[in-house]
């Protein structure tokens, strides 16, 4: 597995192809400043797992030796940082149809600011995978992150929730609220992982995270506040993005979770609750809960992954496989309390006897690896008889006619409430701490030799995903070969 990148300076110089390739190369974005961005850590030392109290490593070098599942801890981390790079730069290309019919200017600013922002997560990625895991799998990683398209066949990213285009506002602030609430969920993981420059590189994503977060909530409550789009037609769209939320959560028993906990990279939800000494039900999804006991009770039916799951004790001793549960609850319990905001700006702003919003089942409309893929629940977690389920969901589902509908009512005057506040008043301030490296400024008179893909990684068996067949690098024009950021108008390293 060869890449054809040997450093970050190789990546950030692709990324310019990568702009111009998905239609982000606009000046608001060519302009705006990126760059990388290590944050100090309070934790010098592994917190949980098998390696726990050691010092959190800073190279493959410092690294255990060994293999988990047939792969090493360097192919296990290349792994995580390609999924969660992909995510990023999925995101960025899914939402570039919406610039040109923002309801308002302040819609158009948060757009700019996610996209320049999960663009700054990608590269944070690249970063780690060019410049500390620096593996020959690693540097390819970093290649296919700028080299998969969301939704292009035979090459999507890896990810589904990030293949569903986004081709109006309701499913811009869904996304906001249910895609990068995920994000949330595993930034705040890893930011407890035992490689300190992932640790470090978590920190400063969460800060501009959260302003995403907010965002989408923010975008729910203007929507109601205005009182013009019919709520049935928001609770079609929540039936499908909630789900696809669960999904990036994993599968409810993973091996994988078991293994990242004894490696010190996941563990426990990072809650400001002290939850890990109560009784396990109160850390699983009620549904979630009396799933797993049922599951486990009948091990003939539900297969050998659902025994010794040790849900009788308290929350810290039960059986790691079960961490995403546990995550996929905190985060359904974050999406509740939104809810409960949302219901009451509906009595207010609708007319009376207006249906609610229905935060829908963790049982309802999942994909693999779920448990629950393919089962027939409706959106309150009931059983549905197996032959009523596809007509279950297509009435359940958005339609053409709801997203025509969105389009219309949002791009009136009055279809979206003025925001209360400034999310994006400011943008995210770096501390005094932070380690700020490669400062770049594409610029509109940015050139790059990268004019088009590289050449195809040579084949080998990739735990996430295929090497893609590209063309190959054509020369800048005038057959200069100058790494751009010598011609950008501002750069740094």
């Amino acid at each position: 597995m060869t890449s054809e990148l040997n450093s970050f300076d190789d990546f950030r110089e692709y990324s310019l192809w990568y702009l111009r390739d998905v239609g982000l190369d606009i000046p608001e974005i060519m302009d705006a400043e990126f760059k990388v961005v290590l944050a100090q850590t309070r934790e010098d030392e592994i917190e949980f797992g098998h390696y726990a109290g050691q010092k959190k490593w800073r190279s493959v070098e410092d690294m255990p030796q060994g293999e988990w599942n047939g792969r090493t801890l360097p192919s296990i981390l290349s792994n995580l940082a390609n999924i969660q790079g992909d995510t990023e730069f999925g995101s960025n290309e899914l939402q570039t149809g919406l610039w040109d019919h923002a309801p308002t200017d302040y819609d158009r600013k948060i757009l700019l600011s996610v996209i320049t922002e999960e663009f700054r997560h990608g590269w944070q990625m690249g970063f780690f995978e060019t410049e500390v895991l620096k593996t020959d799998e690693s540097r390819w990683a970093a290649q296919s992150l700028l080299e998969r398209r969301a939704s292009q066949s035979g090459n999507e990213r890896l990810l589904g929730a990030f293949n569903n285009p986004i081709v109006d506002w309701l499913g811009m602030y869904c996304f906001l609220e249910f895609m990068d609430r995920d994000g949330g969920s595993q930034l705040s993981l890893l930011a407890h992982s035992s490689v300190m420059q992932l640790t470090q590189s978590m920190l400063f994503m969460l800060r501009e995270e959260a302003k995403h977060l907010r965002s989408g909530e923010q975008g729910f409550e203007r929507i109601l506040r205005a009182g013009k789009l019919p709520v049935e037609i928001v609770q079609r769209y929540v039936n499908l993005f909630a789900p696809l939320g669960y999904d990036l959560h994993g599968g409810e028993r993973s091996t994988n979770a078991l293994i990242y906990y004894n490696l010190g990279l996941k563990g426990f939800y990072p809650s400001p609750e002290d939850y890990l000494s109560k009784p396990a039900h109160v850390a699983f999804d009620r549904h979630l809960f009396e799933d797993f006991k049922a599951r486990e009770a009948d091990p003939v039916r539900y297969s050998y992954k659902f025994i010794d799951l040790n849900l009788g004790g308290a929350v810290k001793d039960v059986n790691k496989e079960l961490l995403n549960g546990i995550t996929v609850t905190f985060y359904k319990r974050t999406l509740e309390k939104h809810f409960e905001k949302f219901n009451k700006i509906i009595r207010e702003s609708y007319p009376k006897g207006t249906p609610e919003l229905v935060l829908p089942s963790l049982r309802w409309n999942r994909a693999e690896p779920s448990m629950y893929a393919g089962e027939p629940w409706d959106i309150h977690g009931k059983p549905l008889p197996p032959s009523q389920l596809e007509a279950y969901k297509k009435a359940n589902l958005p339609t053409v006619a709801d997203r025509d509908a969105v389009n219309e009512i949002l791009g009136k005057k009055g279809g979206i409430a003025a925001p209360e506040t400034d999310v994006y008043k400011e943008l995210t301030h770096e501390k005094p701490s932070d380690n700020v490296l490669y400062r770049t400024k594409f610029g509109t008179k940015a050139r790059s030799r990268y004019t088009q893909k590289l050449a195809a990684p040579a084949p080998a068996a990739a735990p996430v995903a295929t090497p893609v067949v590209t063309a190959a690098a054509a020369p800048a024009p005038g057959g200069e070969d100058v790494p751009f950021w010598q011609l950008m108008d501002e750069a740094g390293a």
